[in-house]
């Protein structure tokens, strides 16, 4: 009986050690705006043209980094293969950010000598992009009440999805 016991303890005891993984392969776009936490769901990117264009957004905010499609094969695992791409030097190389606050929409954005900022592409095969990103924004509007610009470092986009255009 003790015999017997002794199994069905040992036996319970090994049945219940078991090990639940779970995978966050989600994609993932987010940061630090404005020395605050920001991350964007709906995580996609789509691709027109020549320009790749990644993009997030909350309820009521949306941020988009608009760049070439790169030529190049990248290896995630070779940081000299990556892509950089400076902001505020160019119209095809931008990032934008807009917010509805109040029934008031504000839009900010990078542009030739507006702004600044870079862009990092770590991973890109035609269906998922990685990489990081950082800018300074400046708002479109001089007349607004909103601050005049929006600082976004630390930015990572992580598997997100290239999805086709609307």
């Amino acid at each position: 009986m003790k015999k017997i016991l002794s199994f069905v303890i040992l036996a319970l005891a090994l049945s219940s050690c078991s090990e639940d993984l779970k995978f966050n392969n989600e994609a993932v776009f987010q940061g630090v705006k404005d020395n605050m936490p920001w991350k964007g769901g709906d995580a996609h990117a789509t691709v027109v043209g020549s320009t790749l264009t990644i993009q997030a957004s909350t309820l009521i905010e949306t941020m988009a980094l608009k760049v070439p499609v790169p030529t190049t094969p990248i290896d995630p695992k070779n940081p000299a293969t990556f892509v950089t791409y400076v902001l505020g030097t160019s119209n095809a190389r931008t990032a934008s950010y807009s917010i509805t606050d109040n029934g008031n929409d504000y839009e900010y954005e990078t542009a030739i000598t507006v702004g600044d900022g870079e862009v990092v592409i770590k991973e890109y095969d035609g269906a998922f992009v990685s990489g990081t990103f950082r800018f300074n924004a400046n708002n479109t509007d001089p007349d607004s009440v909103a601050p005049a610009v929006v600082n976004l470092q630390s930015g990572v986009f992580y598997k997100v999805p290239i999805v086709p255009a609307p």
